[in-house]
C-alpha cells in the first residue's frame, strides 16, 4: 500500500480548526441587528428566532464542541515535535475540560523499535522520513480530535480527546490501531522497511495524580516497562509500574558499589548435546547479589546499568569469572567445551572492545575457541557501523566463536548472517515453549534447523523445560539444548557438584538417554 506524502494535511483536524475559530467570534451580538430588521418588515416569527432560539442552540453547541487545546492549534501542528512543558500544558487543558464535561481522558507515549538501525544503515534522513511517515499513519488511525505529537527522534505521544470512556478495553482497541499502523511495511526508495513499537499508557483515572506532569511522568513509567519486555510491548501504569521505576533509579544509584565489591557475578546454566547427553558447554548470566532485595536476575537491573553507564565494566567481570571458571572446571577433571558470554551493542560499539577481550584471554592461558561471543540477532543488521563490525570480525579471526542470541525474533536475513560468519543461532524459547504440543512450532523449528544444516551452522534451542520439548527436539535433530529441563543457572560453586554428579556411561553419555542422529 502506498504511502501519502508525509506533508498532507488532516483534513478532520483541519475542518475542526476553522469550526473552532469560527466559534471564537462572538456572533451573538449581531443577533439585536437582525431582529431589529426582520420587526422592520413585520417578520414577529423570525424576530423570536433570532431573539431567543438561535443564542440558545449556539450556548448549547459551544457546550458541546469538543475543546482541543489552543497551544497545539496556533503554534504546533499535529505531528510537530512538541517541549515537554508545551506538552504538559495541553493535556492540563484536557484534564480540565474532562472536569467540566464530566469526560476523561489517556495518554499513550510510543517508543519506534529498531529506528536506530535504519538511521545506521541508510542514514538520519531515512529515520527521519520514517518518523514522520509512521506519524501520520497513526494520527489517520485515530479519531480527528485526538493529539498525536512528536515526543523525541523515535517517540510520539497521544492525548486522547475527552470521552465518556477511557477504561482498558476502549484503549486497547486504540492500541491495536496504532500498531497496526506502524508495523505497516514503509516504501523508500525501492526499500521496504517495518518497524514495531512500544506503548505505555496511562489514563486519568489511574495516574498517581490528576495534573499534566504526573499523566505524562505515569506514561513514561509504564513505556520504560514496555521497552524491557521487548518488541511490541504494551504496558499500562499502575502502582506497581511506579514501584519497579523508582527501584530501576534506586539501582543505578548502587551499580558502582555492587561492581566494586563483586556483588555482580556470572551464574552458569549447563548445555547439552542432545546426540550423546554430553555436556557441550555453560552460558555466563548475570546476577547480582543485592544486601537488601536478595538474588536479582538481568532483567531487574541490566536497565540500571546501562542508565549507570557501567555495561562496558559489568561485561569485563561477566568475562573474567568466566575465564576463571574455566580454569577451575579444568582443574576439576570436568571436560567444558565452551562458556557463552552475551555481549551488549553498547560494548560491541567500543572500538577497544575486542583488544580487551583478547587480553583477558592471554593472561587467563585460555584458547578463544572456547569462549562464544553472544551477539542479539539485531546486531547482524548494523553492517553499516564500522565498530561494530570491526569488533566482531576481529574477534571471530582471533578464533572466538560467535553465537547468535534469541535467534527468530528480529528481522536479520540469511544474508545478514552468512556475512557475520555467525557459528550457531540459538533458538529463541517463543518457538521451544509448548512445541511437543503445537504443529506449527514444530515446522518452524524445523525449517530453521534445515536451513542452518544447509548453511554449516550449529543449533542451540533455548528454553527447553520438559523432557516432551527436550525428545521432539532431539528427534528433528536440534543437536544442542538449554533450560530448565536441563538444569537451571546456578553459582559456580554448584556447577561442580552438578558436573560430577551426572549419571554418565563409558562414552560420556547420560545413562537413560538414547543418542540420537542429526538426520
Amino acid at each position: 500500500m502506498s504511502d501519502a506524502p508525509a506533508v498532507a494535511p488532516d483534513r478532520t483536524h483541519q475542518r475542526h480548526r476553522i469550526r473552532k475559530r469560527l466559534a471564537r467570534i462572538d456572533w451573538i451580538w449581531l443577533f439585536p441587528a437582525v431582529a431589529a430588521i426582520a420587526w422592520g418588515f413585520g417578520l414577529d416569527a423570525l424576530v423570536l428566532a433570532f431573539a431567543v432560539v438561535l443564542p440558545t442552540l449556539i450556548a448549547l453547541d459551544r457546550q458541546r464542541m469538543p475543546r482541543r487545546p489552543a497551544g497545539l492549534d496556533d503554534g504546533y501542528p499535529m505531528g510537530a515535535l512538541v517541549p515537554r512543558s508545551v506538552l504538559q500544558r495541553t493535556v492540563e487543558e484536557v484534564l480540565a475540560d474532562c472536569e467540566r464535561r464530566e469526560r476523561t481522558t489517556a495518554v499513550l507515549q510510543v517508543q519506534i523499535d529498531d529506528l536506530h538501525i535504519t538511521d545506521g544503515e541508510w542514514g538520519a534522513e531515512i529515520a527521519q522520513t520514517v518518523m514522520d511517515r509512521v506519524v501520520q499513519r497513526v494520527a489517520t488511525a485515530l479519531r480527528g480530535q485526538d493529539i498525536v505529537v512528536r515526543s523525541g527522534d523515535d517517540g510520539m505521544t497521544i492525548v486522547l480527546n475527552p470521552t465518556r470512556r477511557a477504561d482498558l478495553d476502549v484503549v486497547m482497541n486504540i492500541v491495536d490501531r496504532i500498531q497496526a499502523a506502524v508495523a505497516e511495511p514503509i516504501s523508500i526508495d525501492g526499500r521496504s522497511i517495518r518497524v514495531q513499537c512500544c506503548i505505555g499508557i496511562c489514563s486519568a483515572a489511574s495516574a498517581p495524580a490528576r495534573t499534566g506532569a504526573a499523566l505524562l511522568a505515569a506514561a513514561d513509567c509504564a513505556l520504560r516497562l514496555a521497552r524491557r519486555s521487548g518488541s511490541d510491548a504494551v504496558r499500562t501504569f499502575t502502582p506497581d509500574i511506579q514501584a519497579r521505576v523508582e527501584t530501576d533509579h534506586r539501582l543505578a544509584t548502587q551499580i558502582d558499589e555492587a561492581l566494586d565489591h563483586g556483588q555482580i557475578r556470572p551464574w552458569f546454566q549447563p548445555q547439552i548435546d542432545t546426540r550423546t547427553g554430553a555436556l557441550s558447554g555453560f552460558e555466563a548470566l548475570a546476577r547480582w547479589d543485592h544486601p537488601e532485595l536478595g538474588m536479582l536476575s538481568p532483567g531487574d537491573f541490566l536497565a540500571a546499568v546501562g542508565a549507570a553507564g557501567r555495561s562496558a565494566d559489568m561485561g569485563d567481570q561477566i568475562l573474567r569469572a568466566s575465564l576463571e571458571a574455566l580454569r577451575l572446571w579444568d582443574d576439576a577433571g570436568i571436560a567444558v567445551p565452551c562458556v557463552g558470554v552475551n555481549i551488549s551493542l553498547e560494548e560491541l560499539a567500543d572500538p577497544r572492545l575486542a583488544e580487551r577481550i583478547i587480553w583477558q584471554l592471554d593472561r587467563h592461558d585460555i584458547a578463544p575457541t572456547r569462549i562464544a561471543i553472544e551477539i542479539l540477532e539485531t546486531v547482524t543488521l548494523r553492517e553499516g557501523d564500522e565498530t561494530i563490525v570491526h569488533n566482531i570480525e576481529t574477534l571471530r579471526a582471533a578464533g572466538f566463536r560467535l553465537d547468535l542470541d534469541d535467534f527468530g525474533t528480529g528481522a536479520a536475513s540469511i544474508a545478514h548472517i552468512a556475512r557475520f560468519g555467525v557459528h550457531r543461532i540459538k533458538i529463541d524459547r517463543s518457538f521451544v515453549s509448548g512445541l511437543d504440543a503445537d504443529a506449527d512450532k514444530r515446522r518452524i523449528v524445523a525449517a530453521i534447523l534445515g536451513l542452518a544444516r544447509q548453511l554449516d551452522i550449529e543449533t542451540l534451542a533455548e528454553g527447553v523445560e520438559t523432557p516432551e520439548e527436550q525428545a521432539v527436539l532431539a528427534g528433528l535433530g536440534c543437536p544442542h539444548i538449554q533450560g530448565f529441563a536441563v538444569a537451571r543457572p546456578m553459582p559456580l560453586s554448584d556447577t561442580v557438584t552438578w558436573a560430577l554428579a551426572r549419571p554418565l556411561d563409558g562414552n560420556g553419555a547420560l545413562r537413560g538417554m538414547e543418542p540420537r542422529g542429526t538426520a
